[in-house]
Formats: C-alpha cells, sequence, structure tokens
C-alpha cells in the first residue's frame, strides 16, 4: 500500500511537471489507464500545455517521416524485385526473337512514309538506336559503313554540335564522316534542358535499302496477321 502511494505521488508530480501520459509511463511504467485516473484533476498551465501540443505535433511528424520512409523502402524493394523479375523473363533472345522484336521496333519508331527509299529510324534513347543498329547487324547483315547518320539539335545547342555528334559516334559505333549535316529545329522551348542528359534526336538511314524497306513492310503485315480479329 506504501508502495502504491509513492508511485501514485509521484505520477501526480510529473503531471504537475507537465509531462504526458506517455512519458509518465515511461518514467514509471504505470499503465496509462491508472495514470489518467490519477491525474484528472491537475489542470496543467498555457505554457505546458502549449509544450505538450508542441511535442505532439513533433511526434506526429516523426512519425510521418517513419511511415513515409518504411513505404518508399517497400516501394523501392518491390520495384527491384519486378524489374529483375522483368530482366530475367526476357533473357538471352535467340536470332529469330531478335529478328521479331527489330521489327516491331520499328514498326513503332521507323520512317514507315510510302516516299521513302531506305529503311529510316530515329529516336532520342541511345539504347533503343544501339539496339536497332544491333539488330540491323545481326539480323539483316548490314555493314556498319552503309549506315549514314543525322543528328537533329535544337537551335539552342548549334554550339554544341560537336560534342553532341561525339557523344553519338562513340555510343553507336559510327563513324563521324558517315554523319550528315544536322538539322536544327527552330522551335523555342520554354524548358532549357540540361546538356548532360540531352543529346538530340538521332535518325539511321541505311543506303541502297529499298529491298529491306519493302521487307519490313510485309514483315509489319505479317505482325499484323497475328492480331485477334
Amino acid at each position: 500500500m506504501h508502495h502504491l502511494a509513492n508511485t501514485k505521488y509521484k505520477v501526480r508530480e510529473l503531471r504537475r511537471q507537465g509531462l504526458s501520459l506517455g512519458q509518465i509511463y515511461k518514467e514509471t511504467k504505470v499503465p496509462i489507464t491508472t495514470i489518467s485516473s490519477w491525474v484528472q484533476d491537475i489542470i496543467l498551465t498555457k505554457e505546458q500545455l502549449q509544450v505538450l501540443n508542441k511535442r505532439t505535433q513533433e511526434a506526429l511528424q516523426k512519425g510521418r517521416i517513419i511511415a513515409q520512409r518504411v513505404r518508399k523502402d517497400k516501394r523501392t524493394k518491390k520495384e527491384e524485385i519486378l524489374i529483375t523479375k522483368g530482366r530475367n523473363d526476357i533473357g538471352v533472345l535467340n536470332k529469330r526473337e531478335l529478328f521479331i522484336s527489330g521489327i516491331s521496333l520499328y514498326w513503332a519508331e521507323g520512317f514507315k512514309n510510302k516516299h521513302e527509299r531506305r529503311l529510316g529510324f530515329c529516336n532520342s534513347d541511345p539504347f533503343m538506336i544501339k539496339f536497332y543498329i544491333y539488330w540491323l547487324v545481326k539480323c539483316l547483315g548490314v555493314e556498319r559503313n552503309e549506315i549514314v547518320a543525322r543528328l537533329t539539335l535544337n537551335q539552342i545547342y548549334k554550339n554544341s554540335i560537336g560534342e553532341m555528334q561525339d557523344y553519338w559516334s562513340k555510343t553507336t559505333g559510327i563513324h563521324l564522316n558517315q554523319f550528315t549535316k544536322p538539322f536544327f529545329q527552330t522551335s523555342k522551348w520554354k524548358k532549357q534542358y540540361n546538356t548532360e542528359n540531352y543529346h538530340g534526336v538521332l535518325r539511321i538511314h541505311v543506303k541502297e535499302s529499298l529491298d529491306y524497306l519493302l521487307k519490313m513492310k510485309g514483315w509489319i503485315e505479317g505482325l499484323k496477321l497475328n492480331v485477334e480479329k
């Protein structure tokens, strides 16, 4: 009984000092429901209430930050698992799979205008460009010296043309003497992009490739026939 009285006294003193019920619990290990019944008659000062409110808000904010970090970590882990699974699902393409992939890529990004007389492809994604060139070499037997490249840049990067062409030459393995005169867009951008990430759009043509272009039209028609009617 004496121990209980001392404990209750301590609880009430801590409350008078402005501690929250949770803080008192940490100090005494007395259940919060019991603490609440023991201190319900103690009225805190305005300053003490302000301190408690501030502490509560800080605790809530800390809790939100922790919860956001947990959600982010969980989302990142899930993304890594799914990306790894997707990469493993693809694996190493055999020749036919590579062939079909290249046709699908051309269907999406290749030149298909009725006035075209050769295979043409353009994109700003260096990996997509590399994949297309790899496909040309492996599936069609195109020699790299048969490839002609043309760079399209916004006019605000006109002074960076040398740097940009060097980038694409190293990325694709196409010699600089196979690059034709660049084309500059005259439209003005509201946003100026960082040149470290911006390298323009590269157009790829294959010399004397009308036969391949006609075959490409047939290959694309072949893909269309696989669409369920």
